[in-house]
């Protein structure tokens, strides 16, 4: 969960998701520099098969723009977070999980822009000789800031919600070929900011909808862990608002991707796929967009201490604008995690999207929801430390710097100093 409300997402929500591709239910894994300081880390709660996580940390810090606007207000913040996570291991290979955490942030002298998230997922794997079939729920209350790519020009937090559920099921063959079909189904639904106001947009129930997911990807081996990929994949969003002042939302769409996964052991891993992605809207006015789609990401451990990793992405997403339903987006980020020694890890990382959003239709130009072509960009870094004292206690120290706009306005800096406690069993 993020803390730096100066991070700048096409999407905040892709970061809770796999990768295109990528089985429902897997775990993570365990980064290097944790390997590193494994004396620090904490033990949890471990019972046989099962083991529980808890942690939470006290933040204080300062922004010099809370509203994420070009007039934004400074203010100190206070951000309070806990997580509580817990796997049990059915077997060498088959595992459950489950996990909670929750983020507080205070604005003291902005009470407009306080809110509280929180996430929650479950899932696991079960495998049947080779085979392997994953599960997944997630549920997301967020809030949606004006600097994200496709949110509105309005002051305060928009709080949604997001329910996504996942199966997958990935079938080996006698040979290197395995084939994996997933099906993914995605409820959205918006609230309102605490603002008053008399703007049909202020209530963003508009933009309730479900997205429904189809895939199948083939995986041809190369080597033990590295595979050619082929990804299709088919989408259907239908929106539930029905207002007949507005053109039905709605859209069918499909994406094709190919691409190479390298994960043998060693100091280098990368997974890249690439490929073409449509989407046809019900309604006429809207007509149809197309559009390159990638993900890659890139992990280099050049010392056992030193992890450098990288990922883009490409692709359509939904926008909050009646006029402009469908853009498309690009991120990237690099980051470089060093453990300078058992206790102390630092973190430099870099950011940068660009959000391009094409004209409204010639029948809407003129009218309250047309929109002219435009272009929305944001780019940044940020350093961290963070300082182990024992294997319960740890101390972090941020500083994010982020030049961004909101829909239609100029580049303005933010810049975020945080410094915390962290604890855990």
């Amino acid at each position: 969960m993020a803390v730096a409300p100066s991070c700048a997402h096409a999407q905040v929500v892709t970061q809770y998701f796999p990768s295109l591709g990528v089985g429902a239910g897997e775990l993570s894994e365990e980064a290097a520099q944790v390997r590193a300081t494994r004396s620090y880390q904490p033990l949890g709660y471990r019972n046989g098969p099962l083991t529980v996580n808890l942690d939470g940390d006290e933040r204080i810090g300062y922004t010099t723009n809370a509203d994420q606007l070009q007039t934004g207000h400074k203010s100190s913040l206070i951000n309070t977070r806990g997580h509580i996570g817990a796997v049990r291991m059915l077997n060498h290979e088959d595992q459950v999980h489950a996990d909670v955490s929750v983020s507080d942030l205070r604005y003291p002298s902005r009470s407009l822009e306080n809110r509280t998230t929180w996430t929650a997922n479950v899932g696991g794997t079960k495998h049947f000789g080779h085979d392997e079939l994953g599960a997944a729920f997630t549920h997301l209350s967020l809030v949606q800031m004006p600097t994200e790519s496709g949110a509105l020009l309005i002051l305060g937090p928009v709080p949604y919600n997001l329910d996504d559920g996942r199966v997958s099921y990935l079938l080996t063959t006698h040979g290197r070929l395995s084939f994996q079909p997933e099906v993914s189904v995605q409820h959205y639904y918006f609230g309102k900011p605490r603002l008053t106001g008399i703007s049909p947009f202020q209530d963003q129930s508009y933009r309730d909808r479900v997205v429904i997911n189809e895939a199948v990807t083939g995986r041809y081996q190369m080597m033990k862990n590295s595979h050619l990929l082929l990804v299709v994949q088919g989408t259907q969003i239908k929106y539930k608002s029905t207002n007949e002042d507005f053109p039905v939302r709605s859209s069918n769409g499909f994406s094709v991707l190919g691409g190479y996964s390298w994960n043998e052991a060693g100091p280098f891993q990368f997974r890249a796929v690439f490929g073409y992605q449509r989407r046809i809207f019900s309604s006429t006015l809207y007509g149809s967009l197309s559009s390159p789609i990638a993900q890659a990401s890139v992990r280099w451990l050049p010392t056992r201490l030193t992890t450098v990793s990288a990922s883009v992405a490409h692709g359509i997403e939904d926008a909050a604008f009646e006029g402009i339903v469908g853009y498309t987006n690009t991120s990237a980020e690099l980051r470089v995690t060093h453990a300078y020694s058992r206790n102390i890890v630092f973190d430099i990382h870099g950011n940068l999207r660009k959000a391009h959003y094409p004209a409204s239709p010639a029948q809407l130009i003129g009218t309250p929801i047309g929109q002219e072509a435009n272009n929305q960009s944001a780019y940044g870094g940020g350093v961290s430390a963070h300082i182990y004292l024992n294997r319960h206690v740890s101390l972090d120290f941020n500083y994010d710097y982020m030049s961004q706009s909101a829909y239609m306005g100029p580049l303005f800096p933010t810049h975020l100093v945080t410094a915390g406690v962290h604890f855990a069993l």
